[in-house]
């Protein structure tokens, strides 16, 4: 976790004194890096003893890390200084050429032959309404990030958005934000992993209504006799815009039929995508913060590797290079509680991301 720097701790008798409010102290001593660490009982209520701790002990710029022995519990604290490197400037000038490449692609898209054929929209509005339609589903899903950490009193920075290449199907690369902090315990690791895709999901699903609308559906023969067989894209549907389609009435099954997406029906099908992809339980993404909340280190790294396997399968194999490549001896973020066990609604939560990522998943059906 980045945004960390140890220096020596003086008085040691004053954070003593609070520690020892907090849990029974067996011993403590300090350490040749000037943190100080603490041999403490286990106690039920370690997890809300340990959120107390790390409250108070922040206000005085000191951070608490807990970890479990064979016997005892092991309380290591040290100077913390948070690190803003956040950039307003550089920030600006991404969200710029963010919104550029979108307008650009959307252009591209709402004035191709084939849709003012098949459309006739005005290409201003379609533009308008696909750049829109991509900053909302982005914009939403770091935004709940941004919620819940401010909720658990965390710091991070605002989003970094990332300009793609208008023209290729890829018109942004999404968005990131980096906490300045590490994460109190596995409730809060779960919870700020989990909003993102939450809240994308939400989003791409009301622009899928709308994009499923105004998408047109007509007869393989009729679409090749328009425009012919080489025009033919097919895209794996999630399975959520499947049922979206069948529902809204626009695949019959009595005949072969072709689907023609609207602008608006790609970007939720590119929404879909990101939270698909950013769901899989794989090691730094949303859903690897969330499934090593859930599961031990061990059943992680297998769930990282199976992540790759399926975005392979499916045809990102690049995304799955990628991170199998970085996953490789990277250590694993661990919370600054690594003792206490998420709690029982939060794996019982977990079953929706299991659902989400297979209504998003883009299943060729």
């Amino acid at each position: 976790m980045g945004g960390l720097e140890y220096t020596n701790i003086s008085g040691y008798d004053e954070i003593t004194r609070e520690v020892s409010s907090y849990f029974t102290v067996i011993e403590y001593y300090v350490r040749p890096d000037g943190s100080i660490e603490y041999k403490i009982f286990p106690t039920e209520d370690v997890k809300e003893k340990f959120l107390g701790l790390w409250s108070s002990l922040k206000k005085k710029r000191y951070i608490p890390i807990l970890r479990k022995d064979e016997t005892y519990l092991t309380l290591y604290v040290t100077h913390f200084v948070e690190r803003r490197s956040y950039s307003k400037k550089i920030a600006a000038i991404l969200f710029t050429a963010t919104i550029l490449s979108l307008l650009t692609d959307g252009w591209l898209r709402a004035t191709s032959p084939i849709e003012q054929q098949i459309f006739g929209w005005n290409p201003i509005t379609v533009t308008l309404l696909y750049a829109i339609s991509f900053i909302g589903i982005l914009g939403l899903h770091e935004l709940g990030h941004l919620i819940l950490s401010r909720k658990h009193k965390m710091a991070s920075t605002l989003p970094y958005f990332i300009p793609g290449i208008p023209g290729t199907g890829v018109p942004t690369f999404g968005a990131i934000i980096f906490a300045t902090e590490p994460m109190a315990n596995r409730d809060q690791q779960f919870d700020v992993g989990l909003a993102g895709p939450i809240f994308g999901f939400i989003a791409a699903c009301v622009v899928s209504v709308f994009g499923v609308l105004s998408s047109v559906t007509m007869s393989l023969d009729q679409f090749y006799a328009s425009f012919g067989q080489e025009q033919v894209l097919f895209l794996n549907v999630p399975l959520i815009m499947n049922l979206m389609m069948m529902a809204f009435g626009k695949v019959p099954l009595s005949q072969p039929t072709v689907v023609i997406l609207s602008p608006l029906a790609y970007a939720a099908w590119f929404g879909f995508l990101i939270t698909f992809l950013n769901t899989l339980p794989a090691w730094q993404l949303d859903g690897g913060h969330m499934a090593r909340s859930v599961l031990p280190e061990k059943w992680h790294r297998i769930a990282t590797i199976l992540s790759a396997l399926i975005m392979a399968l499916l045809g990102f194999i690049l995304m799955a290079l990628l991170v199998l490549f970085f996953s490789y001896g990277q250590r694993e973020i661990k919370p600054l509680d690594d003792v206490s066990a998420i709690s029982k609604s939060r794996k019982l939560i977990y079953a929706l991301v299991i659902a989400i990522i297979v209504l998003c998943a883009p299943i060729p059906i």
